[in-house]
């Protein structure tokens, strides 16, 4: 600013970082489409789908936190790639924001094993274990009273 007018000249207009390569913008794109497809997946599966749902049964606790925890993250990730985009980030940080964004695809693959997956324990207490036969816990072995 000189004497109070603004003079824009032409490097005012170019990016920060200089332009980003075709490529860039390609692996930026897949991986965009691929953590938002992942994310919505992964919170609709902890709304909708769980096991023994009835009428009237409510969404199990770990499901909610778990999505609100994922939905954080993905904020803060949103966040972080905005100030990227405008140039308040360094562009070294374009390597911390892929690796975020490949540990919320991992995130998400973990919730969506644990939402659709049945449980495979074997507790004899549970009815609704998928156990062939009941398991049954054996008193140990009696033993005589010693003599000296």
């Amino acid at each position: 600013m000189v004497g109070g007018t603004s003079t824009r000249n032409d490097s005012d207009n170019e990016p920060l970082f200089g332009e980003t390569k075709r490529s860039d913008r390609v692996i930026q794109y897949i991986l965009t489409a691929a953590v938002t497809f992942m994310v919505l997946f992964t919170v609709a599966s902890a709304y909708f789908y769980f096991d023994n749902k009835a009428e009237g049964e409510k969404i199990p606790v770990p499901n909610i936190f778990y999505s609100l925890s994922l939905m954080l993250i993905v904020i803060g990730q949103i966040v972080m790639i905005i100030w990227y985009r405008e140039g308040d980030l360094d562009p070294k940080f374009r390597r911390f924001i892929y690796f975020n964004a490949f540990t919320t695809i991992l995130l998400c693959i973990a919730g969506n094993l644990f939402f659709h997956l049945p449980f495979k324990g074997s507790c004899p207490e549970c009815p609704t274990c998928p156990t062939t036969q009941p398991t049954t816990v054996s008193a140990p072995p009696t033993t005589s009273a010693r003599t000296l």
